[in-house]
């Protein structure tokens, strides 16, 4: 087979595997339990391993990819968790993909995955168009809400927020003031039938910065707002550690974290009562037993999978936010900030679903850039014992 047609096998294959993922997530999404979904999984992981094997990577690449692929792996002979060992042959088979087309190929998915959920339950046809539940405000009183299909409202809200993100970083260039003054109108809208104050609030603060970020030179060039980021970013991540560690005694009235924690409608007292998720508990790598779900997302993140592929993580996050300044790209810049303030009271993001996090899709461009430029070897994964020789 030729190196092209093998190229194109290969993409054909990673082609396949993104838009299954993109189903399993839209499926996720409704009233409709998934059968066949590990199997699902396990397909796309193949096709995925399948555009690896088809494609060429220098020594440097390989041993990228052998060496977290590795540590993943045990990961989940570990914890038994497939998904991080899926993530990583996602993010290598992302090598050569077109960026751009990518995540417009996953806006236009994801938009019409949602647009049918809607109208598949404003015609009665499948899923309900509201949710009456106590949604844990106090007082244990009943609220009818909106979800239009998609199970939750803070879903509902979740979704629509991660189409506005997409569709940003999609059409970036072409987008103008206008635009950014309906994204918030939407959001309104949608708060007004959800009431997640977890959506509108991100939400916000996701377009107003990418609107200055755009619409100013000195603020997209300026050196000090790409490190204030970085440090919201840790500071999103040490603040978790805090309330996954601040003992049950500590959330007094009076007390500083009680307050925060309020706000955050008791998120870190929620996870603080899974002794496992509790700062002092976490493992390098979890245990198999550690399954519950709770909304503080970084906490979700250490508890779920441990602290090595926690630090990976969030390590790849500080270097796409490098990655952010050198090439001033604004968009993911505001993508990172954002995500990790969210996963402060959401965990939207840790989640067995790929295409959830479209940091995922960005990891996968950006992890083998600073080896593009001087290979020591290139091939494919079968002539892998001549990489130490060529090296």
């Amino acid at each position: 087979m030729s190196d092209d047609r093998m190229k194109k096998t290969g993409e054909a294959c990673f082609w396949l595997g993104l838009l299954i993922e993109l189903f399993i997530v839209i499926i996720d999404k409704s009233a409709y339990i998934n059968p066949l979904e590990s199997q699902l999984f396990r397909l796309t992981f193949l096709l995925f391993c399948m555009k690896i094997a088809l494609t060429k990577y220098s020594t440097k690449e390989w041993l990228c990819v052998l060496l977290f692929g590795s540590i993943m792996f045990v990961s989940y002979l570990i914890n038994e968790k497939d998904e991080t060992v899926r993530v990583i042959a996602f993010i290598a088979a992302c090598k050569g993909m077109d960026i751009k087309k990518v995540m417009k190929v996953v806006f236009w998915v994801t938009l019409t995955g949602c647009a049918v959920l809607v109208v598949l339950s404003l015609t009665g046809v499948y899923g309900t168009i509201t949710l009456t539940a106590d949604f844990g405000r106090g007082g244990q009183l009943l609220e009818t809400r909106y979800i239009l299909g998609m199970g939750h409202p803070n879903a509902l809200h979740c979704m629509i927020w991660m189409l506005i993100v997409l569709g940003v970083y999609s059409y970036a260039d072409v987008l103008k003031w206008y635009h950014f003054a309906v994204f918030m109108a939407m959001d309104f809208v949608l708060f007004f039938l959800t009431d997640s104050k977890t959506g509108v609030i991100v939400w916000i603060f996701f377009v107003a910065l990418a609107f200055v970020m755009r619409y100013s030179k000195k603020c997209r060039e300026n050196k000090s707002i790409y490190i204030l980021g970085t440090v919201i970013v840790l500071g999103c991540v040490v603040f978790a550690m805090i309330g996954s560690h601040v003992e049950n005694t500590y959330f007094t009235p009076d007390s500083l974290m009680h307050k925060l924690d309020k706000v955050l409608n008791g998120r870190y007292q929620s996870c603080y009562a899974v002794e496992a998720a509790r700062l002092e508990n976490w493992k390098l790598f979890a245990a198999p037993e550690n399954t519950e779900y709770f909304d503080a997302g970084f906490v979700r993140l250490f508890y779920w999978y441990g602290i090595v592929p926690g630090i990976i993580y969030i390590g790849m996050n500080i270097y796409l936010l490098y990655q952010s300044y050198r090439e001033k790209d604004y968009v993911m810049f505001t993508m990172l900030v954002a995500f990790s303030i969210y996963n402060l009271m959401e965990a939207h993001f840790i989640s067995v679903y790929i295409l959830r996090n479209c940091l995922l899709v960005l990891m996968g461009y950006y992890w083998y850039q600073p080896f593009e430029k001087k290979p020591a070897f290139e091939g494919y994964f079968w002539q892998v014992k001549g990489l130490l020789g060529k090296a």
